[in-house]
This record gives C-alpha cells, sequence and structure tokens, in this order.
C-alpha cells in the first residue's frame, strides 16, 4: 500500500512525532510505502515529498505561536488553516496530482497548522481514512477538558461556546473565538464525519469520542509503539526522581515539587523538558532554599541522551492534572526499566498496574503522591522488580513493528471497504 501520513510536524516536537517517526521506519518494512504530508519547518527530517508540503503561515522557523510574529497577513493565515485552509488542500491535491494516489490516509495532528481541509481532499477521492485521537481537539476548545486547571466537560457534547465565554484558549477573548468558530464551522461541514476510524490509545479516550457523538463501530483501541533508542538492556540506576516531557500547567509538576519536598527523599529530582508558558520560572519559585540543589531542571533531551537518563532514574512521576490521554513517557519509562508513578487521570489507570510495574496517586494530591514516593523509594529492591515487570509487559504490548503490521491490516480492511 501507498499511505499517507499526515501530521504538521515532521521534526522531533513530541510525542505525536516519536509516533510518526516510528511509522515511518516500520511501515516500508513491511512493505509499504509511506507518503508524508506536513507543514514546510526548518528542521524536517528529510523527504522526497517536502516540496509539497504546506508553506508555514508564519515562515519555517516558527513552528509555535509564541515564536511568530505576528502581522496582519499572518493572523489571516493562521486564521485560514485553523478554520478552513484552501492552502492545505492545493498542496495535497498537488501531491497526489504529481506523486499518485494512495490507498489509505492516516492523519495523526492535523489542527491549526495545516487544518481538517485536507480530509475533504481524501474523502473526494475515496481514499479511506484513519485518524489517531491523541487529545481531546474533537470536543473541547482547549484540547484538555480543563478550565482554570479543573478538569471541565461542557464542550464535550457539542456546547462549544462555553470555550469562549470562559476564554479557554490562553485566557484570551480573541484566540478562544478563533477556535470556537473553527470547531462550529468544521462540524457545520460534517469533516469529522469524513473519518471511517478513529483510533484511541486508551479506552479513557474512547468513552469521551462515544459520548460526544461519534458512533462506536468507528472507534478502536490501538496502543502506542515505543522504543528506545540505547538498544539493550537498562544500564545502572543513578539515585533520582524524573519527570520528563512539557514543563507546562496542565502537566502537574507543581504537585510534583510540592510532594518531593514533603517526603524529602535522599534522591534528587530531575525535571527534563521545554519550558511552555513561562512554567518553569512559575516552578523554580515553590523551590524552598534547602532543596535548590536537589531539583534540577537540566532542558531538552531526546534520542540515546534521553533514554539514558530514563534508564538511570528509580522511578518516573507523571503528575498530570489533565486526563492525559496514555502519556508515551509511562510506556517509555518502562521499556528502560523504570517505574512509574502516575496521577489517576484519563487513561494514565489503564497504563500502570498498581503495585505490579508503578503506583496510582489521586491527582493534585500532594500528600497522596509524597506518600506513594516515600513507600516505593524505601524498597530499592521492590523498585527495581517494578521496573523489570513494566519492561516485560511494554516489550509484549506496545512493541512496534506489531503496531505497524496492526495498522497496515485496518489501513487495509478500509481500502478494501472503499472498493
Amino acid at each position: 500500500m501507498r499511505v499517507l501520513l499526515a501530521n504538521k510536524y515532521f521534526f522531533p516536537n513530541g510525542g505525536t512525532e516519536i509516533y510518526l517517526r516510528i511509522l515511518l521506519d516500520e511501515l516500508p518494512k513491511l512493505g509499504h510505502v509511506c507518503v508524508p504530508f506536513a507543514v514546510d519547518y526548518q528542521g524536517n527530517w528529510p523527504s522526497p515529498y517536502a516540496k509539497y508540503f504546506v508553506p508555514s503561515p508564519a515562515g519555517p522557523g516558527a513552528p509555535r505561536l509564541e515564536q511568530m510574529r505576528l502581522t496582519p497577513a499572518r493572523v489571516l493565515a493562521l486564521l485560514e488553516r485553523s478554520v478552513y485552509s484552501l492552502t492545505a488542500k492545493k498542496c495535497l491535491n498537488r501531491l497526489l496530482d504529481e506523486t499518485g494516489p494512495v490507498d489509505a490516509a492516516l492523519a495523526i495532528n492535523i489542527y491549526n497548522y495545516m487544518s481538517p481541509s485536507i480530509l475533504s481532499v481524501l474523502a473526494d477521492r475515496r481514499v479511506p481514512i484513519a485518524m489517531l485521537v491523541g487529545d481531546y481537539n474533537l470536543m473541547c476548545a482547549n484540547y484538555q477538558f480543563l478550565r482554570e486547571g479543573e478538569p471541565c466537560f461542557l464542550c464535550q457534547k457539542g456546547a462549544y461556546v462555553n470555550g469562549l465565554r470562559y476564554r479557554c484558549v490562553k485566557n484570551s477573548l480573541a484566540a478562544s473565538a478563533v477556535r470556537v468558530l473553527s470547531m462550529y464551522v468544521q462540524r457545520l461541514l460534517g469533516l469529522w464525519d469524513l473519518v471511517d476510524v478513529f483510533l484511541t490509545p486508551c479506552a479513557f479516550m474512547r468513552e469521551r469520542l462515544a459520548e460526544a457523538g461519534i458512533p462506536r463501530a468507528k472507534l478502536k483501541l490501538v496502543r502506542y509503539p515505543v522504543r528506545a533508542e540505547v538498544q539493550g538492556e537498562p544500564g545502572a540506576k543513578g539515585n533520582y526522581i524524573l519527570s520528563f516531557g512539557r514543563i507546562s500547567a496542565e502537566k502537574g509538576l507543581d504537585v510534583l515539587i510540592d510532594a518531593y519536598q514533603l517526603a524529602a527523599p535522599e534522591a534528587d529530582l530531575v525535571i527534563l523538558g521545554r519550558d511552555y508558558d513561562g512554567e518553569l520560572d512559575r516552578l523554580r519559585a515553590r523551590i524552598r532554599p534547602e532543596f535548590a540543589s536537589h531539583i534540577k531542571f537540566p532542558g531538552f533531551a531526546s534520542g540515546e541522551e534521553l533514554s539514558r537518563i530514563i534508564s538511570g532514574a528509580l522511578c518516573t512521576v507523571v503528575p498530570s492534572r489533565w486526563h492525559d490521554n496514555a502519556p508515551l513517557s509511562v510506556y517509555e519509562s518502562m521499556l528502560h526499566g523504570t517505574p512509574v508513578v502516575g496521577a489517576a487521570m484519563g487513561g494514565i489507570p489503564e497504563q500502570i498496574r498498581e503495585g505490579v510495574d508503578g503506583a496510582l496517586f489521586a491527582p493534585g494530591s500532594v500528600t497522596d503522591l509524597a506518600t506513594a514516593l516515600t513507600r516505593l523509594l524505601a524498597d530499592r529492591e521492590t523498585l527495581a522488580a517494578m521496573g523489570r515487570a513494566g519492561r516485560e509487559r511494554v516489550l509484549v504490548d506496545n512493541d512496534p513493528a506489531a503496531h505497524a503490521a496492526e495498522l497496515a491490516d485496518i489501513l487495509s480492511s478500509l481500502a478494501k471497504g472503499k472498493n
């Protein structure tokens, strides 16, 4: 099969790009041809299809909103990409006209800088469409089911105007208005009805989509694949607790810092990742002087460096205050023989087996997290056994080759149904 893989980013930016990279590597091993379609940014992976990528709305060096120098023209371009992009449609039509048809398509993250307008191009050409649902974009204006730091489901069933009422996008009336407008327009145009199957990485997401009105026959649970950059058995453990990913408010890192200082373990705390919206300064301000040398923020890491850091951690903590949708950091930690302490939110309880490969704590509870850390770190042998149990499970359940084969079977079945 020739498979179109649509994702707005084509460089290592986050979990969706880790997933995309796995597909780009694994699907060709099964005899399939990957046809990527993305936005043209500096630092993109090389691709013979790059000349067909969608131009960046604010220049190739500005992949995120906070990096953009907004002019009236760029604001209009961003508005077009957020609602319904004729530019993206033109680029995809050109790609398919000049390089040949595709047998199936997988949409991963096509919101905002690309837009779901490309779904109509695929539907017009009778290309079956699968869509990976990695966040709550289809149901929530800020993608997170959060309002003022607390869980909120007001918009889930279509009442998107609440996103404008509460200024849910960056606390901005203008940004919220654009987002809410795009949600209503896309629903009115029936763009999401063009998707043949929605792939969800956890049952929690599947149930939220069903409650929002998507037919259950279109919903299929397919767990994320995961792989290590450093092959072989995990290395020796260091003496630190780890949290890695975005440094942003919804990640609940303030809860982790407070819990760490309450537990005062004989191990350092390492928080790894890029800062978003000034969250790093707010976290630093919570650190008491006696812990200043023990709580570390080394920045962003990827590849082999990230693998080594995860492998050396005693445990990782995923303290999310939002309904995190099966975060890859849980699987990545287990793959490296590192148990996980996670908030009992969203898809996280489906990933962690209490007392077997990690522990769960009450979301937002500093005392519950501190208790869990104290209990686990007091028995290093049991902690190591949990790490081994998690690794054994992930090697089977989240194998990249097996995932690619399952995805190919799904797409092949959809393609046969279109013929």
